[in-house]
């Protein structure tokens, strides 16, 4: 069985955020209004998050955070104000309290099959890099230099090390400076503080899963049954059971860049198949769109549909 998988970027509608360049904090480091991003769980996390967010929400999203109940109908629901997809200062909460926050799925444990593949990725202002060291341990990394904040991988591929563009600090795939050039005599200067800043990392099937969060330990592999339950939640046993395939292939990744904010793009998987009928006649004419149903877990939702049977399907599906 194969699988090809889809990274979505996202360009926002508004201005760019501004970034501060530092050696220091990793995550404010790249200019960019492109943001590639894993869209799951985002409804129900985003309104927990908010009401206890240290920065306060526009007065208008606290409100309706408040008054965020999951039981309510669709009926008597209410959207968002357009400053949820507009306002930069909304994203840069999101950002930190949505997207940097639990598990995302960022590639596929076929990217990192052999010790020293690599790939690189980025999540909301966040640059990272995935490996497999030299003793085959999958890591993951800040991708940037420690020096002055360069980038300091591109793409994928196979490495033995990573050597930074700019300045060509050294760094071991498990994250360790190896070289720094003209430090020699440098005050104070102890190469054990300048590793690259690691990021939890962790695998479920086919897919490599990054934790954002900051204060990581450098032994930072999470156990892959711990993450997918915080991934995922109360479906973790139904979706390990049925969708999560070890044997899946990767096969390659297809970028995509639409002019909206990510929400809107979220917002056409839910609306239970309105728009299947209009916007996609062909698939509409092969489902019983009557039987479209949508099932909301802790974490996670899952949207299905029955298809009639054909002679050509084989008798398993």
């Amino acid at each position: 069985m194969s699988m090809a998988t889809t990274m979505i970027a996202i360009k926002p509608l508004f201005s760019p955020l501004t970034h501060h360049r530092s050696s220091r904090n990793a995550r404010l480091h790249h200019h960019t209004t492109r943001m590639p991003l894993s869209l799951n769980r985002v409804a129900t996390r985003l309104a927990t998050s908010l009401a206890s967010a240290a920065a306060a929400p526009p007065s208008s999203a606290e409100s309706l955070v408040d008054d965020f109940d999951p039981e309510l109908p669709i009926e008597e629901a209410l959207t968002p104000p357009s400053s949820w997809y507009t306002d930069p200062s909304f994203l840069d909460l999101e950002l930190d309290r949505v997207f940097y926050r639990g598990w995302q799925a960022v590639g596929c444990t076929d990217q990192v099959k052999s010790p020293q593949d690599f790939f690189t990725g980025r999540l909301g202002n966040v640059e990272f890099v995935v490996c497999r060291d030299d003793n085959g341990k999958i890591r993951a990394f800040h991708n940037v230099c420690r020096h002055h904040a360069s980038l300091l991988a591109s793409g994928s591929g196979k490495k033995s090390c990573f050597v930074c563009p700019y300045h060509g600090w050294t760094y071991a795939l498990n994250g360790a400076l190896l070289r720094a050039t003209r430090v020699h005599g440098i005050r104070n200067f102890d190469v054990k503080e300048f590793g690259l800043i690691p990021l939890k990392v962790a695998t479920w099937g086919p897919f490599v899963l990054l934790n954002f969060e900051k204060d990581v330990s450098p032994d930072q592999e999470v156990e892959s049954d711990i993450a997918a339950k915080e991934w995922t939640g109360s479906c973790v046993d139904i979706l390990g059971n049925n969708c999560i395939d070890p044997s899946l292939t990767y096969l390659c990744r297809r970028e995509y860049i639409l002019e909206c904010n990510w929400k809107v793009f979220c917002d056409n998987y839910l609306d239970g198949g309105y728009h299947v009928p209009y916007a996609h006649k062909g698939l509409a004419s092969g489902l019983k769109l009557d039987s479209y149903s949508t099932t909301v877990w802790t974490m996670d939702g899952h949207k299905s549909c029955t298809a009639p049977r054909t002679k050509e399907m084989p008798r398993n599906i």
